[in-house]
């Protein structure tokens, strides 16, 4: 129908002081840390899912550490938090590999039409910060508060998971 915009679904949730957005279709599952059997490996860095093994990031500590100081990089530092407690973004790449993001709370389920995504400028992009991880970003307001959003991309964050000074080969897909 002409003039209808296209709505997409995301997954969002708080990491540190921003929120970010997943795309529903990137995200396998999310599981409560209370459920993972084996909280030593998890403290680790990892998560038994399934019969998966599995790399988990604590973007927390990322995110924390750009506030602080930008050129620091640690991923995981799990092993000085309640790891039972929250929960685990399970997300996928094209190439099917499966990384889990830790949350505080419950994401969100919010619905985002495309106009109001705005593609952020590769030239904005800034090693080690949350700019390196973010494709998009919205601004939306609701009852006279504005929040924005930032959309995750997919491939960025698991390049961090894997090695994150490995550079990813672009990927043609809609919101990468």
């Amino acid at each position: 129908m002409y003039g209808e915009s296209k709505v997409e679904k995301f997954i969002v949730f708080k990491i540190a002081y921003y929120r970010v957005a997943l795309l529903i279709n990137d995200v396998l599952k999310v599981v409560n840390c209370s459920s993972i059997a084996s909280k030593e490996i998890l403290t680790l860095g990892l998560a038994h899912i399934g019969r998966h093994t599995i790399r988990v990031l604590d973007l927390h500590d990322y995110l924390n550490r750009e506030i602080q100081n930008p050129m620091s990089l640690k991923i995981n530092n799990l092993s000085q938090k309640n790891t039972t407690e929250g929960f685990l973004v399970i997300v996928r790449n094209l190439d099917r590999q499966l990384c889990g993001i830790l949350v505080d709370q419950p994401p969100d389920l919010l619905e985002i039409p495309d106009e109001m995504m705005r593609s952020l400028p590769k030239s904005a992009r800034q090693p080690k910060t949350l700019l390196d991880l973010v494709s998009h970003a919205a601004v939306l307001s609701r009852n006279g508060v504005t929040n924005t959003i930032f959309l995750l991309d997919v491939e960025q964050v698991l390049n961090l998971a894997i090695n994150d000074s490995h550079p990813l080969a672009l990927k043609d897909a809609r919101y990468r």
